[in-house]
């Protein structure tokens, strides 16, 4: 019987970044991401990026201001997170991930929106 495990990873949180440390996901099957903000997001999305760099540290992919190596997985737009009355709530799942390195991002010029703002990655393996 396979060993099964998950991971939790706080992508951003109080006082964070605009763009997230890199985490490795390559050994799971699902991801699922859940960006949660004490406020409604107003006009920033949420970009959510993956790479497929080698290397098994962060530090093997560059800092967080590297763009080379990244692409879009997808942009979680502000009315997904405020629909159905959860406001400025959301989770979504990605099935099989795909990449290697997954991050998020905010606009940089949306600074004090990414402070007020959570965003949990969570792996797990089957």
């Amino acid at each position: 019987m396979a060993y099964q495990y998950s991971q939790r990873f706080v992508a951003m949180g109080s006082g964070s970044t605009s763009t997230s440390p890199p985490f490795y996901v390559g050994d799971f099957r699902l991801l699922s991401v859940s960006i949660e903000s004490s406020a409604s997001l107003g006009p920033t999305n949420v970009i959510i990026q993956g790479s497929n760099n080698d290397g098994l540290q962060s530090l093997d992919i560059g800092n967080a201001s590297q763009t080379t190596g990244w692409s879009n997985i997808t942009i979680v737009l502000p009315a997904s997170v405020n629909a159905g009355g959860n406001v400025g709530k959301g989770i979504f799942t990605f099935d099989p991930p795909g990449y290697r390195w997954v991050r998020s991002l905010v606009s940089p010029t949306l600074q004090s929106v990414a402070s007020a703002m959570t965003i949990i990655f969570e792996g797990s393996s089957f």
